[in-house]
């Protein structure tokens, strides 16, 4: 702890000094002769305005995402509103590289909503970083994403940033890479509405108004609304009446206002709201809410020199409840029996809040030099009562605890004017706490303080884009990053049945080392970029039935929680071992003639454990679970008139384990996406979606098996569909 204390204090004070003295050589090498003539006599050579870019919080703080030597993404608000998906979870799931569930953000469990950039994120352990407008929406408890918080017609762009080489600048939690969506800035005043309806009772509508009275002065606010009767997850040959669709409702509202008080000055201020709601989520008895808000404010001052500071700052917080169902006596061997009951009551209040500093500047022969900080701070309560049956007394947990995140980064590019070489080194320093954590068993008054604890982590990286034609370039990195165990794994306790879930205070931090490597072609027409990447991740961190009913291996982790000799078996978060993932991407688009384009995207991932501390649980050498060996993705828009746009969207991957345990098999399949709008005036729009064409039957979740790979089901768990065809229509006015 103390020599990544050292190094990165060492390092930090070194870089403190960097642009100080780049800019004073820079200064020195610029000033003018004492015999020039004076330039202030001459009008033409008064210095011009300064016109400081948009006020947005990007994935790359600032510096041109499409010029970074990694691999990345950026998707047009044009490109957003084309698409025939019409949830932000199934629209990122067709970005090249990112995974997430098949099933639509509203009937997923909130805690079940993982999303991974190359093989890095499932629902046990998510290491891919969301942001809104820079800030991170993972969850603070789960690390889980509610999609729902983002509406499509808010959306201005999605960047994404694949792979560890954005670490540099975020830390925590973006080892896969970081996905960064920025919302609307108001361009006039006046306002706008989009309306939809679809399937299954679907349907949505979004408001918005805003006024600027100049450049000075831009005030907005939107309203979403989002409502569907759902689905249902269950198969029909194992339906009975108590298995309903999942039906859903979600409400956002949001409010922005930017200021420019002078010429070098910008600020902006934002406030969100959002509440989701699941009503039937598989069983009729099982409720689940979802509601956060978040106040938003920054902005940046331009120097003389055209250097910057640039700030922000956010507060916020939110409740996860929960109603989940005990199945009873059914099973898919005994379908009809209805004696389901609550099986579960949790309510888990958050309140988290974090901001950053950075200074920028460009020289010479260093360009994009950023030096600054971050800090984030998240708290959570959980409340837990657990029942054994309809009629039994619960047994209650209440857990608590504190997460402290501060890091410190500095980046910079440099450039060769001998060679057509841009190389980027980048240093992060992180300084992780745990604190302030407690699980009292209610029923038996027996509470178990968890110790403070606390680590850093010293992350270099390195870069390069070599220019081998104007239109050919090289690139590559290497990295390190680290991510810190979720609050979840740490402190979440629970019990079903005759399995109880332990806190693990001990988990240690993930680290990963990765490279990579690749080229990108970008011509008048068409474009391909080609990357392979291999990372080594240390101390995994898995989901593990440590005891599988054994009342002797369960006796101290039962006794330490206070409950009865009848829990036999124990699950636990633990650090299992360490892995890899490596594989590739390739991504090209051709644009035939100006009204045909193509897209095309195919990625590999290899992701296994390579060491176990659990050979018999987590083995070696399987790929891990919720990571998809390849992804197809192909897309193509027509426009035939300058009125009307049509667009087809496929997506394809094979089976894959839900779990590292190899117990569920998710069955793969290939889905079909249509959609088309149609421009009635300037400001007016029709359009219309199909998704799932082909109406492909698969299961999204799929048997739970009873051993690794097996071939006995076990009948107690529900297997879940993926979405079936459904259908949709709107209109889009602005006024």
């Amino acid at each position: 702890m103390l020599s990544v204390r050292a190094a990165t204090i060492a390092a930090f004070t070194g870089l403190a000094f960097a642009p100080a003295v780049l800019h004073a050589q820079n200064t020195q090498s610029t000033a003018p002769a004492t015999n020039a003539p004076s330039q202030s006599s001459d009008p033409s050579n008064a210095q011009s305005p300064i016109n400081l870019p948009p006020v947005t919080v990007t994935a790359a703080r600032g510096s041109d995402i499409e010029k970074l030597d990694v691999s990345t993404t950026v998707m047009t608000q044009k490109e957003i509103q084309a698409m025939p998906e019409t949830g932000i979870d199934q629209i990122v799931n067709r970005i090249p590289g990112v995974w997430s569930l098949t099933i639509p953000t509203g009937e997923l469990h909130p805690t079940g909503q993982p999303v991974n950039i190359r093989g890095f994120g499932s629902s046990t352990t998510i290491n891919t970083l969301v942001m809104v407008d820079g800030v991170p929406i993972n969850d603070p408890y789960f690390r889980t994403v509610d999609w729902s918080t983002i509406s499509k017609a808010s959306i201005d762009r999605i960047e994404v940033i694949r792979g560890g080489g954005a670490t540099s600048l975020w830390g925590n939690m973006a080892m896969g890479g970081v996905i960064n969506i920025i919302t609307k800035q108001p361009t006039r005043t006046g306002g706008g509405i989009d309306a939809n309806y679809g399937s299954y009772n679907t349907a949505g509508v979004d408001v918005d108004g805003s006024v600027v009275t100049g450049p000075r002065f831009k005030v907005g606010v939107n309203y979403s609304h989002q409502q569907s009767s759902g689905y249902n997850l269950t198969p029909a040959q194992y339906q009975n009446s108590n298995l309903v669709p999942t039906a859903s409702q979600v409400n956002n509202i949001g409010l922005s206002t930017y200021l420019e008080p002078n010429d070098r000055l910008k600020l902006f201020i934002k406030a969100y709201y959002h509440q989701a709601y699941e009503d039937g989520l598989v069983w009729s008895l099982a409720h689940n809410g979802w509601s956060s808000y978040r106040l938003l404010m920054g902005g940046t001052y331009e120097f003389a020199d055209k250097s910057s500071i640039n700030f922000s700052a956010w507060a916020g917080g939110g409740v996860f409840s929960t109603i989940n169902a005990g199945s009873g006596s059914y099973s898919l061997n005994n379908i009809y029996a209805l004696n389901q009951y609550v099986s579960q009551r949790e309510t888990a209040p958050n309140n988290n809040e974090g901001g950053s500093v950075f200074y920028q500047l460009d020289t010479d022969h260093v360009k994009d030099i950023k030096v600054g900080f971050d800090l984030r701070r998240t708290q959570i309560t959980d409340y837990i009562n657990l029942f054994a049956s309809s009629s039994a007394a619960p047994t209650s947990f209440i857990s608590q605890g504190e997460h402290r995140l501060e890091g410190a980064f500095a980046q910079g590019t440099f450039k060769f004017d001998v060679v057509p070489l841009d190389v980027t080194v980048g240093l992060r320093g992180d300084f992780y706490q745990a604190m302030n954590a407690s699980v009292l068993t209610v029923n038996s008054n027996t509470n178990n303080i968890v110790p403070n604890s606390s680590s850093g982590s010293f992350d270099p990286r390195v870069g390069f884009k070599y220019y081998v034609t104007d239109e050919v370039t090289v690139r590559g990195a290497i990295y390190r990053n680290f991510s810190e165990p979720g609050m979840n794994q740490m402190y979440r306790s629970f019990a079903s049945g005759t399995s109880y879930t332990a806190t693990n205070p001990n988990l240690q931090p993930m680290t990963n080392t990765g490279e990579e490597i690749g080229f990108e072609i970008n011509g008048k027409r068409a474009n391909f970029s080609a990357t392979y990447f291999n990372n080594n991740m240390q101390n995994f961190i898995d989901y593990v039935t440590i005891c599988n009913t054994n009342p002797t291996c369960a006796a101290p982790y039962i006794a330490a929680a206070g409950l009865s000799s009848s829990f036999t078996s124990v699950r636990q978060y633990n650090n299992v071992g360490n892995a890899n993932f490596n594989g590739f991407e390739l991504i090209g688009g051709w644009q035939v003639v100006d009204s045909v384009r193509f897209t095309a995207s195919f990625t590999y991932t290899n992701a296994v454990l390579t060491s176990s501390y659990y050979p018999t649980l987590e083995r070696t050498g399987v790929q891990l679970g919720q990571v998809p060996q390849w992804m197809l993705n192909l897309g193509a828009e027509w426009r035939p008139l300058p009125e009307l746009a049509l667009n087809i969207n496929l997506k394809s991957f094979p089976a894959y384990w839900n779990d590292t345990g190899h117990t569920q098999l998710n069955e793969g399949t290939t889905l079909i996406d249509l959609g088309a709008s149609y421009r009635l005036k300037e400001a007016v729009e029709l359009y219309g979606m199909i998704q799932n064409l082909t109406n492909a039957q698969y299961l999204a979740q799929g048997y739970t098996l009873t051993s690794f790979q097996g071939s006995t089901v076990s009948a107690t768990s529900i297997p879940a569909m993926g979405m079936p065809l459904t259908v949709s229509a709107g209109l889009r006015a602005r006024f």
